[in-house]
């Protein structure tokens, strides 16, 4: 099973692109359905790797999810030249992976950036994205693979990624040789 994380606030670009990837018998969540806290720092996780995190929220199932999936595929909007707040608030979460790296080094996280700008303008907030989670994936022991950044275009075609690719298709399928293989393209 891959798991597929839409981490939008909304359910637009990034879920379409997700849902269009994913295979019957994968599992996508959408982090705008999901109760998520803050990290509170506490470090109990360290001493409780096997219950993962104090906290009682939706953040236990994405535990539980990340553990039964070999791949996780990450698709997030750009806000204010990063990630979402709602997927941050998820990578803070991690915290427990960072006393059991064995956890996640079978693991690869496939991520998919979309933002206004085109692909050209948005060339180094991609960088900063893509070194974001070579960084993580350095300390926390999976493979990260950045996969692209797209452009959602202009303000009216923002809600429909399609309208700004008329290769929406064969980008979908290209994402999908590159995360499962010619097999499943």
């Amino acid at each position: 099973m891959n798991l597929y994380i839409s981490g939008s606030n909304r359910k637009q670009n990034c879920y379409r692109i997700l849902n269009d990837l994913k295979t019957e018998k994968d599992k996508l969540i959408s982090l705008a359905d999901k109760s998520i806290g803050y990290c509170l720092g506490c470090s109990a996780c360290v001493n409780d790797v096997e219950g993962f995190c104090v906290i009682e929220d939706d953040m236990q199932e994405i535990y539980e999810d990340i553990m039964k999936s070999d791949k996780i595929i990450i698709a997030t909007p750009v806000y204010m030249n990063h990630i979402t707040g709602i997927l941050k608030n998820v990578i803070d979460r991690f915290n427990p992976f960072c006393n059991n790296e064995e956890l996640l080094q079978d693991k690869t996280f496939y991520i998919i950036a979309i933002g206004q700008m085109s692909e050209i303008e948005n060339n180094e907030i991609a960088n900063d994205i893509k070194q974001y989670f070579e960084r993580i994936s350095e300390f926390l022991g999976f493979k990260s693979v950045f996969l692209r950044y797209l452009t959602s275009g202009d303000i009216k075609s923002v809600d429909d990624i399609t309208k700004t690719y008329n290769n929406y298709n064969e980008i979908i399928k290209e994402l999908k040789v590159e995360i499962e293989g010619e097999l499943y393209a």
